[in-house]
């Protein structure tokens, strides 16, 4: 189970960072449209459409990204006196909202590959003048729902105890 969170987070981790130089595109295509519109008067027909899409990419993957990280907002007003308390009511808690979680995840999952699959078969477009294919937009929504359920999972491992935390283990020079 060690190898499995491991790996899980690591590959979070790379994701996640992927997920941030879009953002680091998004702000780059900005500046772009900002000094081309302004400056020169010459707007793109892409930017638009560009920033829309990568961010809602980088949003969509960086959710395993901040789920590894343990930043994804909890409800501490009931969560924070359960897990206070410890033992075993602490991980029924964990267990059910895991349960929930992954309901969430699995919903994400297949609807958003029938979505991808429907775009890549219709080569649908955005209709625009620039008309860029959708499919990547699309195919991030199961992509980002089956790496949140797999660190869920990780998490899950850990808080039950079953896995060491990885965060809390040092490298050893590694």
């Amino acid at each position: 189970m060690n190898h499995y969170v491991r790996f899980v987070g690591h590959v979070n981790e790379w994701v996640g960072r992927i997920a941030g130089l879009l953002i680091v595109a998004v702000v780059l295509i900005i500046l772009k449209e900002v000094i081309g519109r302004g400056v020169f008067n010459a707007p793109s027909l892409w930017a638009d459409e560009s920033m829309t899409y990568l961010a809602g990419m980088a949003y969509a993957l960086g959710g395993g990204f901040t789920l590894l990280h343990r930043k994804h907002v909890i409800v501490d007003l009931v969560y924070q006196p359960i897990a206070d308390r410890g033992g075993n009511l602490k991980k029924i808690v964990d267990i059910i909202a895991f349960c929930l979680f992954s309901i969430y995840c699995l919903t994400l999952i297949y609807f958003g590959w029938e979505l991808a699959i429907a775009s890549i078969r219709e080569h649908e477009g955005s209709g625009t003048l620039w008309n860029p294919a959708l499919w990547p937009v699309k195919l991030a929504i199961p992509v980002a729902g089956a790496l949140l359920l797999l660190q869920g999972l990780a998490n899950l491992l850990v808080d039950l105890g079953l896995a060491p935390n990885p965060a809390a283990e040092t490298d050893h020079g590694r």
